[in-house]
């Protein structure tokens, strides 16, 4: 086992009778494919999946427990690991020897049988075909975990843009109810009468509350649980619309806000910049006025419940050529005031949520692009462990699909 200690990935060599172990492993390391011997296929089951070339299993070693391990290890290993698998097979005298070799056959996907007496050609070449699709699997696991770390990267700039572009919006909303309130106060002092003067106080009280109002809906992006639960789709849809009031205003963008109680299982935090990004696109959309349209409703799609969320604007809309492009990093068409991560990462945080984002647009007369995010209302089924592991991602997931 010291041997297997060894931080080089390698081939274990599973052969509990005679002299087979040893003379394969040494076959193999002095034709160049590190390889290592170990009594039983229990002993593999401990070596890190990236540290395993692949298993040269003699077909004695099913016995005594051996099959139900070698079952483990298939079933242990992550998305993008389809392990090799060599399996010397004799005519040897144990009755169970066949049938576990077929059973190894409905196990293993990454089979390859080889007759003893074997010749090295043969083991050469069964070699040579485990180890290069070994190697494909590895350099896919690693070009996943590089997508992912880039994905991680964008997805921190984009959460430090949205962050700079709430900070901007909430000085922006707040400083019209401030020099409102600078106004009514010089009033209040230069008021006639006291009645005068309560008339501007209680204009001044409803600015105070404008300014409450938008900071604590400002807030509700860091005070937003890290975990999905059951969040209220409607009152998030009205949260997220509050931080745009003024500027619905300042662009004479009339809002057309329709909901019905709608609950959706996600992260609130997240879906709520999802919206933010939605929103912002459809009033950036809408420069000369327009409409602003919000619709909140449960819906059944499939026998699945789903809270559809629904953003739409009036604006020129999107030309079709780009609408392919929509989704991809760093596609923009604001220029340089765009990061070109907006539409991709609100994609992904919806599908993350375990929901679906469509849309549909049109240039003609009359124009309009409408967004929708359908949300599950009830919790994801649980998967399995070994489905789960090997990826931390969608990215990932699919990364490694492709083998």
């Amino acid at each position: 086992m010291s041997e297997l200690a060894a931080n080089v990935p390698r081939f274990v060599v599973v052969a509990p009778l005679g002299r087979d172990g040893d003379l394969i492993s040494g076959f193999l390391n002095g034709s160049g494919y590190p390889a290592a011997c170990v009594g039983h296929v229990r002993e593999a089951e401990g070596i890190d999946c990236a540290m395993l070339l692949g298993l040269i299993v003699t077909d004695e070693a099913l016995l005594r427990g051996g099959i139900d391990a070698l079952k483990r290890i298939v079933h242990s290993q992550p998305v993008w690991s389809d392990l090799p698998v060599i399996l010397l097979t004799s005519t040897a005298t144990e009755p169970g020897c066949a049938a576990l070799a077929s059973e190894a056959r409905l196990e293993v996907r990454s089979l390859i049988l080889l007759d003893r007496p074997i010749r090295k050609e043969m083991l050469l070449s069964a070699i040579q075909v485990a180890f290069n699709a070994r190697q494909k699997q590895l350099q896919v696991r690693d070009a996943a975990v590089k997508q992912f770390q880039s994905d991680e990267a964008l997805r921190k700039s984009e959460h430090l843009a949205v962050a700079g572009r709430l900070v901007a919006t909430l000085a922006h909303e707040v400083n019209n109810p401030l020099e409102a309130l600078g106004n009514l106060l010089f009033l209040v002092e230069n008021s006639s009468t006291l009645e005068e003067a309560h008339s501007f106080g209680q204009l001044a009280v409803k600015e105070f509350q404008r300014i409450s109002e938008i900071v604590n809906h400002t807030l509700k992006f860091h005070r937003a649980p890290a975990k999905p639960s059951f969040t209220d789709v409607a009152e998030l849809a009205m949260s997220a619309v509050t931080l745009f009031r003024g500027k619905l205003r300042e662009r004479h963008i009339r809002e057309r806000i329709t909901s019905e109680r709608a609950f959706g299982y996600c992260n609130e935090g997240e879906i709520r910049q999802a919206l933010v990004n939605l929103i912002g696109n459809a009033v950036d959309a809408m420069r000369e006025g327009g409409i602003l349209r919000i619709h909140v409703m449960p819906v059944s799609v499939g026998g699945v419940e789903y809270a559809r969320l629904t953003v739409a604007d009036t604006g020129a809309g999107i030309r079709k050529e780009i609408r392919p492009q929509l989704f991809r990093q760093f596609f923009t068409t604001k220029g340089s005031s765009g990061t070109g991560l907006g539409l991709w990462l609100t994609r992904d945080i919806v599908e993350r949520n375990g929901g679906k984002l469509k849309f549909r647009s049109r240039t003609e007369s009359p124009s309009g692009t409408v967004f929708v995010i359908y949300l599950p209302s009830t919790p994801p089924v649980e998967q399995p462990k070994s489905v789960q592991e090997g990826g931390q991602s969608a990215t990932f997931q699919k990364v490694a699909a492709a083998m």
